[in-house]
């Protein structure tokens, strides 16, 4: 090869590295005019392109490069990167093993090979990718890292850990490395170190390129607006606004206002509990619905009812962001609503690109999507009050109440004993079925000192993982409180869940991340929640919903009064019998559990907010308070 050529390839190589776009592609183009046929520049042109998110144009180039070389490995493990993020994974994971059998020795392939398994879920098989990659190279950090996000979802959290801790070893500054140590601890209750490593990752997160995901920080900071900046900087590095679809030109009134749900989580899932009554409530009469599936599940129950409840449900499962996108437009949606946001199994892109002229985050991710193409978020005035308004960037949609819910769900009629739940026949039962993560050592120290205070008493927690049971009752046994004090349930069957609540006399929720669906689920099966509201969207999560139900008394604003209100309640027997008579009471006839107003109002603000846009006029706070 020419050596000007060779000398301007390892500039453009450079210049990459670097992050400097611009300038590799008109060295690129410079070598194109000495050289029209080069597999290195076509190479080198679709990683640019990868870079800038263009991803069907970067598989152009790198089959471009392909023809000129078909033996080159890094292609194919480069094509293979793009496929993988246009959701092509079966063809991604086709484009690695063409890379592997090229050069067996090639970590990298071995690496990115595993990244494809695991969005597959076959996690047993991404560890031996992981592991090959290793074997390759034992210094590889983000193999150690992939492994351990698998073993992570294969429940092995100690050999989870252990992976994350080499990675962290090996580059101890890199944010997704500090993220999944951060994450692997709170999973496992094990917080050695955790608010070392949170303060460490909060210091980088907002820098560009960081990549950090905000979703577990909202189990560890109270601070919305901290919550904001960590969240927008993530949308601007993995999901920056897209213009290559165009404006959405304005458009004729549809006879009926189409209204857009889209969610990985049309399954036996929160979130299709939630939302199923809402769907089948729709006025038909004036709005059409429709439901994007990108999931690719089995027809459970609650997929089948999601299914029924919709005008069209479409699986969108195969198709690309940008594909999904222009079906939206091409179906002229009005109205798109995430109900997954951040949270897994979702699509934000999408969103980026502009599926509908409105678009508005709901339910999944509790916090401002932080994003430009976010128009509307929906909320109410316990969990965005006015002072905090500015800490989101979407214009609120304010319901007399967030969180929808379906009154048709079921609860078994098997009568649980103390006995077949493994609780002692006497004493006070906290519960807290919340996820584990949520639990942090300021809310355990809580959690002892009730237990203190209120003799005979236990807590009972939902843990579904020996590592897990035992770290907790390390820490509580670290609090002067005896190990067999905290009571451990698993999994049951959704109705037999709901059921087993009634065993339990008070549920103790955590904060700074609140109950959300698991409140509604104890408060529909009778069990009176305490909450502890604090500041960001899911920190007041709890206190909204018990204001939906008619029982502001159990919302505690101080962590101290919290801990004053469980002592009480639970020495005070006939005054929590009254709460629970309230509940009772209250549980068919207030705001929280009613499908059918809920969807009304939603429906009033889903007018409003579409007069305004048919007249051009910007997003603005709306309210839908009766």
């Amino acid at each position: 090869m020419n050596p000007q050529i060779i000398f301007f390839i390892k500039m453009a190589h450079k210049y990459i590295q670097e992050g400097h776009l611009e300038s590799a592609e008109r060295t690129l183009r410079q070598i194109q005019k000495m050289q029209a046929k080069n597999f290195e520049v076509s190479r080198l042109l679709g990683v640019i392109a990868a870079h800038r998110g263009e991803y069907e144009e970067a598989i152009q180039r790198f089959d471009e490069s392909i023809r000129l070389d078909s033996k080159n490995p890094i292609t194919y493990s480069n094509k293979a990167n793009a496929l993988k993020a246009l959701n092509y994974l079966d063809l991604a994971l086709e484009s690695y093993d063409k890379s592997i059998a090229l050069d067996g020795n090639y970590a990298e392939a071995h690496n990115n090979k595993g990244n494809g398994l695991f969005l597959l879920e076959r996690y047993q098989e991404a560890v031996d990718s992981y592991d090959r990659a290793i074997a390759l190279n034992p210094n590889y950090a983000d193999a150690f890292n992939g492994r351990g996000n698998s073993l992570s979802a294969l429940d092995n959290f100690s050999e989870a850990l252990e992976s994350f801790e080499i990675a962290r070893s090996i580059s101890f500054k890199a944010p997704h490395i500090l993220a999944s140590s951060m994450n692997i601890r709170m999973k496992m209750c094990h917080w050695d170190d955790l608010q070392e490593i949170t303060n460490q990752l909060c210091s980088v997160a907002i820098c560009p390129g960081s990549k950090t995901h905000p979703f577990d920080f909202l189990a560890l900071l109270d601070d919305p607006y901290q919550i904001s900046a960590l969240t927008k900087q993530y949308m601007l590095d993995m999901f920056p606004e897209r213009k290559d679809l165009g404006v959405i030109e304005g458009r004729a009134p549809n006879k009926k206002i189409k209204i857009a749900y889209f969610s990985g989580d049309f399954l036996n899932h929160p979130v299709a509990y939630l939302m199923a009554g809402v769907l089948e409530e729709h006025d038909r009469s004036k709005f059409e619905i429709y439901g994007f599936s990108y999931r690719d599940s089995p027809k459970d129950e609650m997929q089948i009812r999601v299914k029924n409840a919709c005008d069209i449900f479409l699986d969108v499962n195969k198709k690309t962001d940008k594909e999904v996108a222009l079906l939206a437009r091409d179906l002229q949606i009005d109205i798109a609503v995430d109900l997954g946001g951040l949270t897994a199994h979702n699509r934000p892109r999408i969103f980026s690109y502009r599926a509908a002229p409105i678009q508005i985050g709901y339910i999944g991710f509790l916090g401002s999507m932080a994003a430009p193409y976010y128009d509307y978020l929906v909320a109410d005035e316990t969990i965005i009050p006015a002072e905090f308004q500015s800490a989101y960037s979407e214009k609120l949609i304010y319901l007399p109440t967030y969180q929808a819910n379906d009154p048709k769900r079921k609860i078994s009629d098997k009568v649980f004993t103390r006995e077949q739940v493994g609780l002692p026949d006497k004493g006070f039962v906290y519960c807290c079925f919340n996820n584990n993560f949520k639990i942090t050592p300021s809310i355990l120290g809580s959690w002892s000192r009730i237990l203190n205070k209120v003799e005979g008493s236990v807590l009972w927690v939902y843990a579904n993982n020996e590592t897990i049971k035992q770290n907790l009752r390390n820490e509580i046994e670290s609090r002067g409180i005896s190990g067999d004090r905290i009571i451990f349930g698993g999994r049951l069957p959704q109705d037999e869940y709901l059921s087993r609540y009634r065993v339990a006399d008070l549920f103790l929720d955590t904060s700074p991340y609140n109950a959300g669906t698991t409140a509604s689920d104890a408060l529909w099966a009778g069990l009176p929640v305490l909450t502890f509201m604090g500041q960001t969207f899911s920190g007041r999560m709890g206190a909204s919903i018990l204001r939906g139900i008619g029982l502001p008394e159990l919302i505690a604003t101080t962590q101290n009064e919290y801990e004053d209100m469980a002592i009480y309640l639970g020495q005070n027997p006939d005054e929590l019998k009254n709460i629970k008579n309230k509940l009772a009471e209250n549980r068919l006839t207030a705001p929280l559990f009613d499908a059918k107003n809920f969807t009304l109002h939603l429906e009033t603000s889903y007018r409003k907010i579409y007069d305004r846009q048919q007249a051009g006029l910007p997003p603005e706070h709306i309210a839908c308070q009766s």
